[in-house]
Formats: structure tokens, C-alpha cells, sequence
């Protein structure tokens, strides 16, 4: 097969093989916006035209090889359950979705070009409509009080991706990751650019603490709904800056000596309460004693008193017998 000799005598063989594949693909070109049927049907009718051509052109034994190198190179099988990818033909502009395990054979082909995934270039694959999906956003850098501090967030967003076709990859040529980042820095930015460090850290828990209809309309990006604004557990909020840094060791020192102000004036409260019921204790206390001598006199209230005092002997003891000289209180 190889020798000058066959190639010259079967030149004709491999003029054929060459316009058939011309005319395979122009016929398709001709029935593509014709017949849908039809051009389900081509890929087939190219396979067959070759086989049928190499089968003529060669002997059995290597037809069958040329066959099974053919279909070898021309055929794939693929396997996409949790995403979509896109299917085209060679030569033509239309493509189509595909999911799920399937054949794809000459002149189709999987387009694996990330540059023709539109939103979804960052991801390297086409998510499934309705798929939730977790993107981690880059660091943000806020500045707050006009410029004077400077802080890094990182976040994160969750969220559910929309219907889209084709054209939307072809039009949205920007990543999903690159517009969302976007989105949430221009919003911080504008938020806290004219606040104190202190209400800067307050707006920003605001703002990602908000419903996620909020969210969504003030992160809109083609092709995904965000449903949720997180900040990343792992580094949250810092500072960007050294002076920053300061400003919120500061805040931290203030907010610690505020909550010991608190304590200490808390046990002070406490204390007080103490003393008063200790007083209005010792008022009740009084005013029965002053009350026993109206009715006994000073010597009975006196007799009362040591009665009390030796009945408590006589419980902490425990003896059967009471001492010597006990008399009923009545008496």
C-alpha cells in the first residue's frame, strides 16, 4: 500500500475517497436547514460511503483493519450524567446539547474549547439547569472612612443555575466567577466607602445576611440565580493594611474594657441589692424585737429572746432531755 507503484495505479481509488468526503459534507451543508431527519441520518452515510470505498479499494484482511482504524479515530463514546456538553459538526455552525452516555461519530464532535463555554468558562464544564452550585469568589478589598482603611473579605456564593442555550454562551463571554466578583465588590465598596471601621463591619454583616430575593437582584449574573452570600468560615473579614490592622486591635481593647465596665457595674447593682435586703432584714428585725417589748416588756422580751437561744442549743445538741431550767415559751 505504501509503494509508488499502488498509489499511482489506484490514484483514481483515492480521488474517489476525497470527493466523496467533499460532497458528504457539502450535501450536508445543502440539507442542514431542510431536513432535520436527514441530517441525523449523515453521519451514517459518510461511515458507510467510506467502509464501502475501502472494502472496494482494499483486500479483506486489510479492509478490515482500515475499518476499525476508521471508526477507531471517528468514533467516541462519552459519558456526561451530572452535566451537558456541547455537540457540533465539522464544518457547520450549528451545535446542540447532550447529556448523559452516548456515541459521537464523524463529522460531530465534543467541543471541549473553553473559550466557547461563555459564562461557564471558569468551571470547565457545562452545569445541568436547575443544578446547585457553590462558586468561592476572590478576595474583596474595601475601602472604609473614604480611603483611611482597607478591608479583605472573602466570600463565597450559593446558588442555582439558570435555562440557557447557545446563543447565551456565544453572547456572555465574561465567567460567571469574574462577574460575580465583580458584582459583590462593586456593592461592598459603595456601601461602606463613607462609614466609620466600626459601621463598615456593621454594614457588611447586613448585607450578607439579607433574603435571597435581595441577593439576587443585587448579584445579577447571565445563566445563574444567587441565592445565598456567604463569607468564608475559614478567613471571614481582615484587615488589608497595617494601620488597619491597629485601628482594629483598638476596637477590640475598647470592646473588651466596655464589656468589664459592664460586669463590674453589674456586681455593683448586685451588691446594692444585697445591702438593701440586708437593711429591710434588719428593719423587720427590729420592729418585732420593738413589738416584743410592747407586749412583754423589756425583762419578758428578754425571757423570749433566751428561750429562742436555747431551744437552737437544744435542736444542735440533739439530746432527749431538755436542760435544766427550760420553761414553755406560753409559760
Amino acid at each position: 500500500f505504501g509503494s509508488s507503484n499502488f498509489i499511482c495505479g489506484n490514484f483514481l481509488f483515492i480521488t474517489i475517497i476525497v470527493f466523496s468526503l467533499l460532497f458528504c459534507l457539502e450535501f450536508l451543508q445543502q440539507i442542514q436547514e431542510q431536513d432535520s431527519d436527514m441530517m441525523e441520518m449523515a453521519p451514517y452515510l459518510i461511515h458507510g460511503i467510506v467502509i464501502a470505498i475501502l472494502f472496494a479499494l482494499l483486500e479483506l484482511p486489510l479492509s478490515l483493519i482500515a475499518t476499525a482504524i476508521w471508526l477507531f479515530f471517528t468514533c467516541s463514546f462519552v459519558e456526561a450524567y451530572d452535566r451537558q456538553v456541547v455537540v457540533r459538526k465539522l464544518f457547520l455552525p450549528d451545535a446542540t446539547f447532550a447529556k448523559g452516555s452516548f456515541f459521537v461519530t464523524f463529522p460531530q464532535y465534543v467541543s471541549s474549547s473553553e473559550t466557547k463555554k461563555g459564562p461557564w468558562s471558569g468551571k470547565g464544564y457545562l452545569p445541568l439547569p436547575g443544578q446547585k452550585e457553590e462558586i468561592d469568589v476572590p478576595e474583596v478589598v474595601v475601602m472604609v472612612e473614604r480611603g483611611l482603611y482597607s478591608l479583605k473579605i472573602n466570600t463565597k456564593v450559593m446558588g442555582v443555575v439558570l435555562e440557557y442555550t447557545i446563543d447565551d454562551l456565544l453572547l456572555n463571554r465574561s465567567s460567571v466567577n469574574q462577574l460575580i466578583y465583580d458584582s459583590i465588590a462593586t456593592t461592598l465598596r459603595k456601601a461602606v466607602h463613607d462609614l466609620s471601621l466600626q459601621e463598615a463591619l456593621i454594614e457588611i454583616q447586613r448585607i450578607f445576611c439579607q433574603d435571597a430575593n435581595t441577593i439576587s437582584s443585587v448579584i445579577s449574573v447571565p445563566c445563574f440565580k444567587v441565592t445565598q452570600l456567604l463569607l468564608d468560615p475559614n478567613q471571614s473579614i481582615s484587615a488589608n493594611t497595617p494601620s488597619t490592622q491597629k485601628a482594629l486591635d483598638i476596637m477590640a481593647q475598647q470592646q473588651q474594657e466596655s464589656s468589664k465596665r459592664k460586669v463590674l457595674e453589674a456586681a455593683m447593682e448586685t451588691e446594692e441589692q444585697k445591702v438593701r435586703l440586708q437593711r429591710v432584714t434588719l428593719q423587720g428585725e427590729r420592729e418585732a424585737m420593738m413589738l416584743q417589748q410592747e407586749i412583754y416588756g423589756k425583762e419578758g422580751a428578754a425571757m423570749v429572746e433566751a428561750a429562742k437561744h436555747a431551744k437552737n442549743l437544744f435542736l444542735c445538741v440533739g439530746t432527749n432531755q431538755p436542760p435544766a431550767g427550760w420553761t414553755h415559751v406560753s409559760q
